[in-house]
């Protein structure tokens, strides 16, 4: 059953149509920081949806207010050595979850349209680039 779901889902990503996984880490960072969207109170739309991201990981030594619920990424793209293989698996795991882990709890950020492509790239680049604070 998990292959098939695995199968299924990773159909479903979509690629960014510049080839390019990796954005802004700064935008990013704000990104990864804000919790707005997909609440009763956030309609009408506001702003961009936020990702939440520190509400299940840790991602800086900085942040003292973090989920654990998630992984902690924090070096997470130093340990990888930046790698373009790790930098593509970061973008299809936001991207969908399911695609790489069928049991997974992570939202499907763009599968279901919660981030747009854009947005996704610059969490690639907070949690995958050598300036991001996530590898500092």
């Amino acid at each position: 059953v998990a292959d098939v779901i695995q199968k299924r889902e990773r159909a479903r990503i979509e690629y960014p149509a510049d080839g390019k996984f990796s954005g802004d880490w700064k935008n990013g960072e704000k990104i990864a920081q804000s919790g707005y969207g997909l609440r009763f109170t956030d309609y009408p739309p506001r702003g961009e949806n936020g990702g939440n991201c520190y509400a299940c990981h840790q991602l800086t030594k900085a942040e003292v207010s973090y989920g654990t619920i998630g992984p902690s990424l924090n070096g997470y793209g130093k340990v990888r050595n930046f790698s373009e293989a790790d930098t593509k698996a970061v973008y299809e795991k936001i991207y969908n979850a399911q695609a790489a882990y069928p049991c997974s709890n992570m939202p499907r950020f763009g599968s279901n349209k919660v981030l747009t492509i854009e947005q996704i790239k610059d969490l690639v680049a907070l949690v995958m680039s050598a300036d991001s604070p996530v590898n500092k």
